[in-house]
């Protein structure tokens, strides 16, 4: 009887028919209480149904009757994961690999902690002794893939999800990370295609259709129509199911109180968004609003710190699901919820799907286009990014614009002094780009060779941290050489650092912005060193950044609309060496008295906003 109970049991389970598995394991331990295998078993259903206390207690007891079993430490391994206790879960997997040094899973599961740890050297040997005991695991291809591509060895990383699809045709899960490879490597539209392929496999890959996206920003052909028809088909397949669920709010609702204003990011840390966000948060009037930070992510650093001083209220959420958070939010009573993420790594706009607060808001600081979603009612941006009268059609939320620019810049605390023109010792222009490497597209290289063969004896210094990779730099080196610019015209690398990329912009006279993804925070870190920045102006809001930063520090000789002009004022400004050593003399001055870095008066415009929100919920 026990043996065919069990038996049935795990046919159900292999079935996916959770329920009646996990009932026939019950019966087990009614019989049986002290039936490892069943406590087991229904541990890691509950880990399926995001019971994840329940099946921590559940498996602990199974390990207190069968100590021995390497599967069960490998499964408590597995709910520390989803907990986001990784010394925990690497505990458990080292546990398993000592009782069963053959124990493949464990290692796999390791190399996968220790990749989120940063260890990726540790994850590669895992991975590696994964596939020398499977040869033909495409998961284990998929996984060393994804540590080569933390490692920024794009061109490794790629070869290692091409075995695993050779493998494996139908697994969505590596035609993502191949998309993201690609995408990395500026190879944009086959990228997209990767990401349509996993989800026309699985449908219901969010992490894919964010990436797609997101990437779609980055590509020449879509047009405002048709990424906002894109956003839109986010919004049907993945948001508007949870909508049925959303219920009343029981916030107070007086006209003058303490507003509850809760941010969501998974940036709270040393990151690019992070030179954007911290003026407003520093600067937050307490007595007016109540702030609550929800960070989603488990790194800690000294950023962190920082900002957990300007919150009234920090929650990390990362452990929780979008059910737990939202509900986690509704009981916090949040009255304005500001999502920073749009549809980038870590976002949490499945949250917002489930309404868990009356006002929502998407600041588009970290994501430059609409999200796609009815449950967001309101846009932060400006007039250069979504222009009036043409944007709101676009858009799914209601534009709210600020003054000049919606970007507010805190520079770096140790940036270096700006030093004389280089031009003026070297005696020719150095021209610069420190963008990611996936904004360098055919179109924007072709532009940029247009711009050295023009000017003669002028250089191009490009810092990608994608070129860590020596091959990808001679990938650089050749597809320059296929537009007529030889090696000796170029200087490529990466800097370790954001310190050491600044210093490198005393090497650089000019920098230039690509398309059709402009920069944000490598457009201000070359102002404030005193480097102007040439732009081209086009239609998507990815491609207007340069406009509105350079709007907001008056910089407006600098902003091209055409090619041709871009290519007319890389050349006018080159001849002009003594205005290009006064422009970087006064230029991180010109900052500080623009609207750029009015961080105060920034935060009072937007906490202005933040009422009027209110004001308008209320009638």
């Amino acid at each position: 009887m026990l043996f065919q109970l069990l038996q049935t049991a795990q046919q159900y389970y292999h079935a996916g028919q959770l329920p009646q598995a996990a009932a026939l394991y019950r019966q087990v331990l009614q019989q049986h209480p002290q039936h490892s295998e069943a406590l087991h078993a229904l541990g890691v259903i509950a880990a399926q149904f995001q019971q994840y206390d329940e099946a921590q207690t559940l498996i602990q007891q199974a390990i207190l009757i069968s100590p021995t079993v390497a599967t069960f430490h490998n499964s408590l391994g597995n709910v520390y994961w989803l907990l986001k206790k990784l010394d925990q879960a690497t505990d458990c997997y080292q546990r398993a690999l000592s009782l069963n040094p053959q124990a493949v899973e464990a290692y796999n599961n390791l190399g996968i902690i220790l990749g989120e740890q940063g260890q990726l050297g540790q994850a590669i040997a895992c991975f590696q002794q994964v596939l020398s005991l499977r040869p033909n695991d495409a998961n284990a291809y998929h996984n060393l893939g994804t540590a080569f591509s933390k490692q920024h060895q794009l061109t490794s990383a790629i070869s290692c999800y091409q075995t695993a699809l050779t493998l494996n045709p139908n697994y969505p899960d590596a035609y993502r990370s191949l998309g993201k490879a690609f995408k990395d490597k500026g190879l944009i539209e086959p990228a997209i295609q990767c990401y349509r392929q996993a989800l026309q496999l699985k449908p219901s890959f969010v992490e894919a259709h964010n990436n797609l996206l997101y990437t779609l920003n980055f590509s020449l052909h879509y047009d405002l129509a048709k990424l906002f028809a894109e956003h839109q088909q986010f919004n049907q397949q993945h948001a508007l199911p949870f909508t049925r669920f959303i219920q009343p709010h029981s916030n107070s609702r007086l006209p003058h109180k303490r507003l509850k204003i809760g941010y969501v990011s998974p940036d709270f840390r040393k990151h690019s968004l992070t030179y954007f966000v911290e003026p407003v948060l520093a600067n937050h009037d307490h007595q007016q609003f109540e702030i609550f930070c929800y960070y989603n992510n488990i790194l800690e650093d000294e950023v962190t710190r920082r900002f957990q001083l300007y919150a009234d209220h920090w929650v990390p959420c990362a452990h929780l699901s979008d059910e737990a958070l939202a509900q986690r939010i509704r009981q916090d009573e949040i009255d304005i919820l500001i999502d920073l993420m749009g549809h980038t790594a870590q976002n949490r706009l499945l949250v917002c799907a489930r309404k868990p607060a009356p006002i929502q808001v998407f600041n588009t600081i970290g994501y430059s286009n609409t999200t796609g979603l009815t449950t967001i009612d309101y846009r932060i941006t400006d007039g250069y990014i979504d222009p009036p009268g043409i944007a709101e059609q676009y858009s799914s939320e209601t534009l709210i614009r600020m003054p000049a620019s919606y970007y507010c810049y805190r520079p770096n605390d140790n940036s270096p002094p700006v030093n004389p023109l280089p031009a003026s010792q070297n005696g020719y222009i150095t021209f610069g780009s420190f963008n990611s490497y996936a904004k360098l597209n055919d179109f924007t290289l072709s532009l940029w060779a247009t711009v050295l063969t023009a000017i003669p004896h002028s250089k191009l210094q490009v810092l990608a941290i994608a070129l860590q990779d020596p091959l990808l730099q001679r990938e650089l080196q050749e597809r320059f050489a296929r537009l007529g610019i030889s090696s000796e015209r170029l200087t490529l690398g990466y800097a370790p650092s954001t310190e050491d990329t600044l210093k490198t912009y005393h090497h650089i006279d000019i920098a230039l912005d690509p398309y059709p993804f402009h920069g944000a925070t490598t457009t201000c870190q070359a102002l404030w060193m005193g480097v102007p920045v040439i732009t081209l102006v086009g239609n998507t809001p990815a491609s207007r950044a340069g406009l509105s930063i350079l709007s907001a520090v008056e910089l407006t000789t600098m902003i091209a609309y055409t090619p041709a002009e871009y290519l007319q004022i890389c050349q006018k400004f080159s001849r002009e060496k003594t205005y290009l050593q006064q422009l970087r003399e006064g230029l991180r001055q010109q900052m500080q008295s623009s609207p750029l870095m009015d961080a105060l008066g920034f935060t009072r415009y937007l906490e202005e906003t933040y009422r009027q929100m209110w004001g308008r919920y209320l009638n």
